[in-house]
């Protein structure tokens, strides 16, 4: 106002009257007032059509949801019901608004929700409706029960306090998840059922491993012991010690391809092959011949084993013996220095067909050892990578006077103490032959 009679003193230059100066003041204020005003309505009426606009925008997100959506005043009356709640509470928009709240959940949980509201609404201590979550049970229009998620959340709208629920039917993922849990606990039974039937396969298959300190209780000149541990329940490695007659033994040590399952059963054959074919000491080749070629028939999974066997005269010391890929045993003469068997090597057994192998011979003398083994053995990693290696096998037995189950015994000691803790990749297994 003070810019204005400025303004006025200046252009009039004061030679106004003071009835012209006031009137000339009423009509600048009212055109001012005038225009203000027009500006103020306009103003109005676009916020007043943003508004409408953005009711009827919210409007339509809100029929357009997934999800139900109710409103309800303080009292529990419900305003707002949309199309998703209709198809959920199986009731028409028509039909629900105006009702209370109450008849759309179980008993317990409209009692609870009604308390919040109340409290919520008077003022008192109360937990507050900011986008809380809750697991309830809804009710259809024809008394169904139903599993429903509801997120609740309050609000003032046009000076009033609403609150807002966002309900969703679980039933589908409530049954989803019951379904889950019966399969969980059907392949748990499964799962154990199975455990249970390799456990008592693998006792069946380590059952026919020699056991004993003494495994040829007919020939006293002959001390063996042998030891094999399987990287899983069952495993692939194998030995064996068996009379042919009262003059020769028989032993072997293999390693099927593959762990588990499988190789046990590959393993369980071969050993079952081997015990009814080498009958004869003078038929070494002929007996293995025929062992591989059944092992040939009908192997579809391409399995195959790497085989030491020998027979041994237990009164003259000769040893005949095939090695068929396996690693060549260590020999000495009373411990003194572990050295591998030269010899003859032959293919592996189960992969072709073969007319004939390489036999190879030695004569073990009084205080000899003979130590059968199988890469498990010498590859048997650390915790840094390192394999235990044959060299180290022979430096620990090498220079000792331990009997053959003394040397098994000494062997694994140093090979847990080597992997400490490193899980065990490979089947281990030993024998250990002395010949007195």
């Amino acid at each position: 106002m003070a810019l204005y009679e400025l303004a006025k003193e200046t252009i009039f230059k004061g030679q106004l009257t003071l009835w012209e100066s006031h009137t000339i003041t009423v009509i600048v204020t009212a055109t001012f007032a005038t225009i203000t005003a027009h500006f103020i309505r306009a103003r109005t009426n676009s916020l007043n059509q943003e508004l409408q606009e953005a009711h009827s925008q919210a409007a339509d997100v809100i029929d357009n949801m997934l999800d139900g959506v109710i409103m309800i005043d303080k009292e529990g009356v419900i305003v707002k019901f949309n199309p998703a709640a209709e198809k959920i509470f199986q009731q028409s928009s028509m039909n629900a608004v105006g009702k209370h709240f109450k008849v759309l959940l179980d008993k317990s949980y409209a009692n609870e929700f009604l308390d919040r509201i109340q409290n919520f609404a008077n003022g008192h201590d109360s937990p507050a409706f900011n986008n809380s979550k809750s697991e309830v049970v809804g009710v259809r229009a024809n008394g169904e029960k139903f599993p429903m998620d509801l997120i609740s959340s309050s609000m003032i709208i046009g000076g009033q306090l609403m609150f807002l629920g966002m309900v969703r039917d679980t039933s589908d993922s409530k049954k989803a998840e019951e379904e889950i849990e019966r399969l969980r606990q059907v392949e748990k039974k499964i799962h154990e059922s199975l455990k249970n039937e390799v456990t008592i396969a693998g006792a069946i298959q380590m059952n026919m491993i020699p056991k004993g300190e003494n495994l040829y209780p007919e020939h006293t000149r002959i001390q063996a012991h042998g030891f094999t541990r399987p990287a899983k329940e069952m495993g692939g490695d194998f030995f064996d010690a068996f009379s042919i007659d009262s003059d020769h033994i028989a032993l072997a040590i293999g390693d099927v391809s593959g762990k588990g399952v499988p190789a046990a059963l590959f393993m369980m054959k071969i050993m079952t092959l081997l015990r009814s074919n080498i009958t004869k000491a003078t038929e070494l080749m002929e007996s293995l011949r025929i062992v591989n070629n059944a092992l040939c028939q009908n192997n579809d999974s391409n399995m195959f084993v790497t085989l030491f066997i020998g027979i041994l005269n237990v009164h003259t010391g000769e040893l005949q013996y095939i090695n068929a890929g396996h690693d060549a045993p260590l020999t000495a003469n009373n411990n003194q220095e572990f050295t591998p068997l030269p010899g003859p090597r032959n293919m592996i057994l189960g992969i072709h067909e073969v007319n004939s192998y390489n036999i190879g011979s030695t004569t073990l003398n009084t205080g000899d050892t003979l130590l059968l083994y199988t890469d498990g053995v010498t590859e048997a990693e650390s915790i840094e990578g390192q394999l235990y290696s044959i060299n180290r096998v022979s430096r620990l037995l090498s220079n000792s006077q331990m009997t053959s189950k003394e040397i098994v015994n000494k062997l694994l000691t140093d090979i847990d103490l080597h992997c400490q803790s490193t899980t065990q990749s490979d089947d281990i297994t030993l024998l250990a032959i002395q010949y007195h």
